[in-house]
């Protein structure tokens, strides 16, 4: 059997964040939800052209260590590590947030994520839209793109997947009502429903 890989997004998937972040965009003035760090730090000085690098950082990193620490957990995620690796997948991470702010959420965890890539902190990696994360990790990994699962919540999030030439799934728990990302080749309500589609899928 040809070896597999199953590869997590972090905010609105192992955690659910986004609603935490959504709460602070007012104390950080040009932070948007889905915008990598440097972006969001672009975006807040051109309405406070006064602004250092220094002083957003540390502003944010402030409220992302809060928010990683005391956000919760995705329902039933632990659940889902136990049985990726019963079922010999090789687990990845890929995400915009800072090494160390990753390390909080993955602390709180039941099962280790081998593979963890932060785009932030890799900044010869292009963001999400583009793949290039997600192609790093399926090599780390030494798998095959097309023996990937990839789990994401937002569209940029899906469409790096998608370009990286993985099964894409698309978990909608924590989505606004309003918001509904497309071209995911699969969309479970929640961490349960993923559970019964590995259990149909397994061989």
């Amino acid at each position: 059997m040809d070896n597999k890989a199953f590869i997590f997004d972090l905010d609105g998937v192992i955690i659910d964040s986004e609603t935490w972040w959504d709460k602070i965009e007012g104390a950080l003035p040009g932070h948007s939800l889905g915008q990598s760090i440097n972006s969001a730090f672009h975006s807040a000085q051109t309405l406070d052209p006064k602004l250092t690098w220094e002083i957003y950082f540390n502003r944010l990193n402030r409220w992302a260590q809060k928010i990683y620490r005391q956000a919760p957990i995705t329902p039933a995620i632990d659940d889902l590590l136990t049985k990726l690796i019963d079922q010999h997948y090789r687990l990845g991470l890929v995400s915009g947030s800072t090494t160390r702010w990753i390390s909080l959420v993955i602390a709180r965890l039941k099962s280790p994520i081998p593979v963890i890539i932060s785009l932030h902190d890799r900044s010869e990696i292009k963001p999400k839209p583009a793949p290039d994360g997600y192609l790093t990790a399926i090599k780390q990994l030494k798998v095959k793109p097309g023996n990937t699962i990839i789990l994401e919540d937002s569209q940029t999030g899906i469409d790096s997947a998608k370009s990286a030439g993985a099964f894409t799934i698309c978990l909608t728990e924590h989505h606004h009502k309003n918001y509904h990302p497309s071209d995911a080749d699969l969309y479970v309500k929640n961490i349960p429903e993923l559970l019964m589609y590995l259990d149909s899928v397994q061989v």
